[in-house]
């Protein structure tokens, strides 16, 4: 852990208050200072940590202190912050105001150090008023710490921990979720909603479709005059942060220090995480719960609204479900973490905004991890105007583009599983042409319809019986071979052709078709074979 102290502070310490800075004041502005250095080379650039503060008496730059311009430049890449000179040893006791010029151009700041202050027990003082901070800092943040556990002990909500937080550092903070949203605030915006809504927007504006750094970002208030806000990644998983604002940072008393705030991002990370998972677990086994009783004839319909009310069931005699996808699901080979990360924030999005959109929807998950459902239960809105706006407005917030695939509407709610089938035949459907299209509907014409009411355990028997180990393949050249063998029967068994859609060499095309005949034990160019595989490879996807 690197602990760091304001230069500006440190050059007021009770034994250094008569170094005097050479260049303008606000040179010091916001110049950190994690390590103190004596050098008398000018080749230090690369030997040096950042946010290192330089000593020297400039020997080397007796004869020409022009020089000097091209060592400050060298501390600069080497992200330095700042240097101090005991002019009066070889120097003169005067700088060349060229030097001095170049610096404040730079905003660089250059202390003299007076002829009475040997460097070692400078370098020493200093040094120690840093240990001394550190030692302080850290006390705080173990103390900090303690309380964090504690609210985590007592199952502390996030409004609670950002409250708490805010008093602690006493800044107003913010926590707007990965889709740049607020989700939780402290005490100071409860009347001061308008502000904290021009925040948010701002926030989204600033960092439209692009990474938003852990840095300080202008902002504007309500009298449209600028204030500083410190960001901060809350990462709950890996891709898609969270983002802590706390406004005025500068503001923020002494000892608070990086190690708070880590603390602080520490907790705020577990709590959202357990949350998610309570959230996903919930959805996941009232959707089974649902599934079950539509299954059950003699079940009570009233036990399954009551049961389930978040789900905001309602009887009606119009029942629409539609996956929600996004373009990569479309490649096996791209089943990353990122992109279930993607559904965990496509949840959010709908769980907290899917009723601006579609009235009366509920939320749907066959499984734990992918298969997101809207289901409809109003008929009188246009459905494929609210689905694109829906999907526009995503968009605005985050890198996630939707694709939405249809089934059919049904008349009671027994009948729901079929149009998730439907809206699920629909999503497999784009795989055999790749279809990236926003909107797809369930064609109830195909393989796949002709097999819609045999069971899903003979379907797969009948495909692992064709297919072998490619039916549901698990490794990368599994699924590499099933690729290139359904593009070669696609393309009517032409290897060129197929070489050219894969991008790879047409030797490439024909050993792996070898293979496949080696796994599935015949000629895929027989006609009766072919056939075979080509249901079964529909029927598999």
């Amino acid at each position: 852990m690197v602990f760091v102290v304001l230069l500006e502070q440190l050059l007021n310490t009770d034994y250094i208050t008569d170094m005097v800075l050479l260049t303008q004041p606000d040179t010091l502005q916001n110049q950190m200072v994690s390590n103190i250095e004596i050098t008398e080379t000018p080749d230090v650039e690369f030997y040096i940590s950042a946010e290192t503060f330089i000593l020297t008496t400039g020997m080397v730059f007796k004869d020409n202190q022009l020089k000097l311009i091209d060592f400050i430049d060298s501390l600069i890449r080497a992200k330095g912050s700042g240097l101090a000179i005991k002019s009066g040893r070889f120097l003169g006791g005067n700088i060349d105001p060229l030097v001095i010029e170049h610096a404040n151009k730079q905003h660089f700041p250059i202390i003299n150090i007076p002829d009475k202050y040997p460097l070692g027990r400078l370098l020493h003082q200093m040094s120690n008023y840093i240990w001394d901070q550190q030692k302080e800092e850290i006390e705080f943040a173990l103390e900090i710490q303690k309380q964090f556990s504690d609210l985590l002990l007592n199952n502390t909500s996030v409004g609670k921990v950002i409250n708490e937080f805010s008093k602690i550092i006493k800044c107003p903070i913010i926590l707007l979720s990965p889709l740049k949203k607020v989700i939780a605030y402290s005490q100071f915006f409860v009347r001061q909603k308008d502000w904290l809504e021009s925040i948010e927007s701002q926030f989204q504006q600033k960092f439209y479709q692009s990474e938003v750094p852990d840095d300080y970002v202008k902002m504007y208030d309500q009298k449209h005059q600028t204030f500083m806000l410190s960001v901060s990644n809350v990462f709950v998983f890996k891709y898609f942060p969270h983002y802590l604002l706390i406004l005025n940072p500068e503001n923020m008393t002494y000892p608070i220090s990086t190690f708070t705030i880590d603390q602080a991002k520490l907790v705020l990370s577990y709590i959202l995480y357990k949350s998610e998972m309570v959230y996903n677990t919930y959805l996941h086994a009232s959707s089974s719960f649902m599934l079950e009783s539509m299954s059950n004839d003699s079940h009570d319909r009233s036990v399954l609204y009551n049961a389930i009310e978040d789900i905001h069931l309602i009887d009606s005699n119009y029942y629409l479900a539609i996956e929600v996808n996004v373009p990569s699901a479309l490649d096996p080979m791209r089943k990353t973490v990122e992109l279930y990360e993607k559904y965990a924030l496509i949840v959010d999005w709908l769980k907290n905004y899917g009723e601006k959109y579609f009235e009366d929807m509920f939320l749907f998950q066959k499984d734990a991890h992918s298969d997101i459902y809207i289901v409809l239960q109003n008929h009188n809105i246009n459905i494929e105007e609210c689905l694109l706006k829906c999907r526009h407005d995503l968009a605005e917030l985050v890198d996630i583009d939707l694709i939405y695939s249809v089934g059919e509407a049904v008349i009671s709610l027994d009948q729901l599983p079929k149009s998730l089938d439907q809206a699920q035949l629909a999503f497999k459907s784009r795989f055999s042409d790749y279809n990236r299209e926003p909107i797809t509907y369930y064609n109830n014409s195909g393989v796949q319809h002709l097999f819609h009411n045999i069971s899903t355990k003979e379907i797969e028997y009948f495909c692992e019986s064709v297919l072998k180990e490619l039916a549901f393949p698990e490794t990368d050249n599994q699924k590499e071979l099933r690729t290139t063998l359904k593009v070669y029967l696609d393309n009517q068994c032409e290897t060129t052709i197929t070489a050219n859609q894969l991008f790879v060499h047409r030797n490439t095309v024909k050993y792996r078709i070898e293979k496949c005949q080696e796994i599935l034990g015949t000629d895929v160019h027989d006609p009766k074979a072919s056939l075979n595989i080509r249901v079964a490879l529909s029927l598999s996807i």
